[in-house]
């Protein structure tokens, strides 16, 4: 038996593996296919994916740098639409698994490795959420086989430029894309011992050139206008700058993390320490022009953590670099109301603290609604007008995103949902934790106070929403796991990990039934939730298979239809009246119009040349779910084909007039 359970695992993975890469290789086509494309990009694209599948570690050297360039790249290569920050990470992705599909590198068992119970769990958390709110979409747009092929047009040729209405696939796979970054990255850093240094150093370079756009924006505003700095400082939102990440505390925790890893690797290189604190020179001007307070007083606990763990380390460069830190930030908060017109402490302030308090209490009541698998990525706004209070629509009036990220994932994939991302971030802190408490590698070290950074932020705001910036936290986690990995390994023993880790870790999933259970609730609760969503859902505007509205001679609205068109009724109706007609056919056979309420044959009515109301009392009582109305139309007729002139080769059934639903009396009037 356990050679066979053996084999089919084997067969599983591979399995795994082949439909990831097709997945992938569909996704990326998509941007070749696109007729919002051009050869430019093509061209840099399939040199880009090249380079991925000959050296992978190059391509995510380069995608490092250039995260936050994706808005000018786009520009500077005639596609102003084309997300190619995620492009280069599906790119990077790609090569890495292309190269894990041999047995013979080190990729496969370096991957396989990193891949634990909480990254395969989170995951499918995220794409169990996005498949129940696929098939709402489904059913609120069209028939099913309509949407598959709308879906995967869309996979195929508009993922990367034109998503229109499937936003909601893109911000399901942001978290994907994050959670294969961390495994990826951390299993490099296994592979190719040298690429932690190399990934931080452009980590960190690709940050400190993106701030300098801060720097120059603002020499931009003033050479323009003198006086336009003193009028920023006196609007209610203060002088803030972030021109390619717009939003502000999100770009701050990106450059906050950056930073605090530059004093680690200045730290641990003396020879280049005070290129290293050059380079994080920009990262403290564009982390103070996004004028975010608790960006701030995040960087400050991120010096802290650097502090403390740095404390037995007798080098005084550490000290006299740790000072100059802790001295950059006193001078920011110190300056802060002067630079930015907000202030620290004051009504402004207050004001802040008391909405994102607000915010929380209306988290807290969207997660009351979906305690366990949550309300759906990027549906938390959607909830939250209804249930913030007063005072929280008068003081903040714009979209209401959670502004923290853990009650973000506690509110859209549930406590299931944000337990997993604890769990995450549980097992990266224990094994980085051990490599701090047995090594003294500084640039760990400062990376690991640039995550505490980001995570401080995280907070009191939601960088994890803003792609690029996602990005950024997910590739750091990913470097300081797979360097303290490295680190706990003896030289010899290196490569034996690598090749045992994988069929130990098969052996753990094997033996350890929580992860199976909690995945197979997932999976299997997906038509629930979808019906449970879809209850909730008034479809009662829903209808597929039906042309655009039009007017008869005397004015009566109606539609022409398909052979098969659906319509749904309010739940409380009772009965339910449609207007039916048609034309008489050259053939003289009737037109016969077969009816079924949610999939149960309940009538067959013939319809000829004058309008028909078609009366139909529906089954039991009143429910929330709406009904669902659906129509054969038979024989089917074409236009051109029965009316002299006519040149419309639609295949049409009958003409629909205005549906009426009689509902049943209110009975508190």
């Amino acid at each position: 038996m356990i050679p066979v359970r053996d084999g089919l695992g084997r067969l599983a993975a591979a399995a795994g593996r082949v439909a990831l890469l097709v997945l992938l290789a569909v996704v990326l086509l998509s941007v070749v296919l696109s007729p919002d494309s051009n050869w430019t990009v093509r061209g840099l694209l399939a040199a880009f994916v090249a380079l991925a599948v000959v050296h992978p570690p190059a391509a995510a050297l380069i995608t490092f740098a250039l995260l936050g360039f994706g808005t000018i790249l786009a520009h500077m290569a005639g596609v102003p639409t084309l997300r190619v920050t995620e492009l280069l990470i599906i790119g990077s992705l790609f090569g890495c698994a292309v190269r894990a599909l041999s047995t013979r590198g080190a990729y496969r068992d370096a991957i396989t490795d990193r891949i634990s119970a909480p990254v395969v769990l989170f995951a499918l958390a995220a794409i169990t959420s996005t498949a129940v709110w696929l098939q709402v979409m489904q059913v609120e747009l069209m028939y099913p086989s309509e949407f598959v092929a709308l879906l995967f047009r869309f996979l195929s040729r508009n993922y990367f430029i034109q998503p229109d209405d499937f936003w909601l696939v893109v911000s399901g796979a942001v978290i994907l894309e994050g959670l294969a970054l961390y495994v990826v990255v951390a299993a490099l850093c296994r592979v190719d011992p040298t690429f932690f240094e190399r990934g931080l150093r452009m980590l960190t370079l690709g940050s400190a050139v993106l701030a300098v756009t801060s720097a120059v924006r603002l020499a931009e505003i003033y050479l323009a206008n003198p006086g336009a700095i003193e009028a920023l400082r006196g609007t209610p939102n203060g002088l803030r700058i972030s021109p390619q990440i717009p939003d502000f505390i999100a770009a701050g925790s990106y450059f906050g993390l950056c930073w605090v890893a530059t004093l680690g690797l200045a730290i641990a290189d003396r020879r280049r320490g005070i290129a290293w604190v050059i380079a994080g020179v920009p990262l403290i001007v564009a982390l103070y022009l996004t004028g975010s307070r608790s960006v701030i007083a995040a960087a400050l606990a991120g010096l802290v953590v650097l502090v403390l763990m740095l404390i037995r380390q007798k080098a005084a460069a550490a000290r006299s670099l740790v000072a100059f830190g802790v001295f950059a930030v006193v001078v920011m908060v110190i300056g802060y109301p002067w630079w930015t017109g907000r202030d620290l402490s004051g009504v402004m302030a207050r004001q802040s603290l008391h909405v994102r308090a607000e915010l929380i209490k209306t988290g807290l009541r969207v997660i009351e609604t979906r305690p366990l698998f949550g309300v759906g990525i990027d549906r938390f706004h959607l909830l939250a007008g209804s249930r913030a209070s007063p005072d929280l629509h008068a003081l903040f009036p714009a979209r209401k995103n959670p502004h923290n990220d853990f009650l973000r994932f506690a509110s859209e994939l549930g406590l299931i949902g944000l337990a997993l991302f604890l769990w995450i971030l549980t097992a990266a802190a224990r094994v980085t934790w051990r490599a701090l408490r047995e090594g003294d590698d500084a640039r760990l070290a400062g990376l690991v106070g640039g995550i505490i950074v980001f995570l401080v932020t995280s907070m009191v705001s939601n960088p994890l929403m803003v792609r690029e910036v996602s990005y950024v936290f997910w590739i750091a986690l990913g470097l300081a796991v797979g360097r303290s990995t490295v680190l706990q390994l003896a030289p010899v023993e290196c490569v034996a990990a690598s090749a045992a880790g994988a069929s130990a870790r098969r052996l753990a999933w094997s033996s350890w039934p929580v992860g199976l259970v909690i995945g197979g609730v997932l999976v299997a609760t997906v038509p629930l939730r979808a019906r449970q969503e879809l209850a909730e859902t008034n479809l009662s505007r829903v209808s597929y298979g039906l042309y655009e509205w039009g007017h008869d001679p005397d004015g009566t609205r109606s539609r022409w239809s398909r052979p098969e068109f659906t319509l749904y009724v309010d739940g409380r109706a009772r009965l339910v009246e449609i207007p039916l007609s048609g034309i008489a056919l050259r053939s003289n056979a009737v037109r016969q119009v077969e009816i079924r309420v949610d999939g149960r044959l309940v009538d067959r009515v013939p319809v000829g040349s004058e309008w028909r109301i078609v009366r139909m009392p529906l089954p039991g009582g009143p429910r929330t779910e709406s009904w669902r109305l659906d129509f054969v139309v038979s024989p089917p007729w074409v236009p051109a084909q029965e009316i002299e002139g006519s040149e419309d080769r639609r295949i049409l059934g009958v003409k629909v007039g205005e549906l009426k639903a009689i509902l049943p009396p209110d009975p508190q009037r």
